[in-house]
């Protein structure tokens, strides 16, 4: 019989030769909960793409016991146990691999789940990261519940410095752009999103921020009228760029098109918000400022 949940952390330390009271670990997640660890995490079963690169960036990848079917990156990640989709876990598997620590992300995994965990006594952290600031605050949250706070301190100094390289300077034009995260229907990147920031760092102005949505809802018509300078599209959203004036053939009037500045962007470079994120800005900053990538 398996121990319950609030006891299986506290048997591993006292297997360890460990007092549960010295390596007490205590956080307040993105949802402001309170969770306390009886020590620093040594299984963990991440529930998002961005929470495992993260993971294995700080140094904990040998912590983690499950992860999902879309957590492919590093390559070592693919190795662990898959515990279903973002949305569709498995919350007897999750349970069967014995976690003393489930992280959850409020913009992929789905609220139901995080109550059916919660239900179960399981510890669960809630992260949230909406802007390169909050992915700081992320990695630091996850190096004090690993036991990994000097490498997530390092990793967080790093970006930061690549950051400040990447500047987009008052000089530089702000180009009009419109981001789609898909388009068949029409959604495009809005305001309050983790795309929105690493827009506007990379010297956007992004065009449908005014609908004060995130993922707003867009017609062929308004993409005609508002003529974007750069037209980016998820690359999960299309196959080939050839297909854009065929689905929409009278987007071939707009200035984007016209010039040559319509992209394919790695969806999985720039929509995770982890340590890769400096990546996806760097490609941002030279689509958007220069045209190429």
């Amino acid at each position: 019989m398996s121990l319950p949940w609030r006891l299986f952390g506290i048997a591993v330390l006292l297997l360890s030769g460990l007092r549960p009271s010295a390596a007490q670990v205590t956080v307040t997640d993105d949802l402001h909960r309170t969770v306390t660890l009886p020590a620093p995490a040594r299984r963990i079963v991440s529930l998002a793409p961005s929470i495992t690169e993260s993971l294995f960036a700080i140094g904990a990848g040998e912590q983690v016991v499950g992860v999902t079917a879309y957590c492919t990156f590093p390559p070592e990640a693919a190795r662990r146990e898959h515990v279903g989709g973002m949305i569709t876990p498995s919350i007897e598997t999750i349970v069967s691999l014995k976690p003393d620590l489930i992280l959850i992300s409020m913009e992929g995994n789905l609220r139901e789940d995080f109550l059916r965990l919660v239900d179960l006594h399981a510890p669960v952290v809630v992260t949230n990261p909406r802007t390169l600031d909050d992915i700081a605050h992320s990695l630091r949250l996850l190096g004090t519940l690993t036991g990994h706070p000097a490498e997530a301190d390092s990793l967080v100094r790093r970006l930061a410095a690549r950051r400040q390289r990447l500047s987009v300077g008052g000089t530089v034009r702000m180009q009009r752009v419109l981001m789609f995260v898909s388009l068949q229907p029409l959604i495009a990147v809005g305001t309050g999103t983790f795309l929105h920031d690493l827009l506007t760092g990379a010297g956007a102005t992004n065009l449908a921020a005014h609908t004060g949505m995130t993922y707003p809802p867009y017609s062929r018509e308004a993409v005609t009228a508002e003529d974007p300078d750069v037209l980016l599209i998820l690359s999960d959203a299309l196959p080939a760029l050839d297909r854009v004036t065929t689905l929409f053939p009278e987007w071939a009037r707009l200035t984007a098109v016209r010039e040559g500045r319509v992209f394919l962007v790695d969806a999985d470079l720039v929509s995770r918000p982890g340590p890769r994120a400096v990546d996806g800005l760097e490609l941002l900053v030279s689509l958007i400022q220069t045209g190429r990538p």
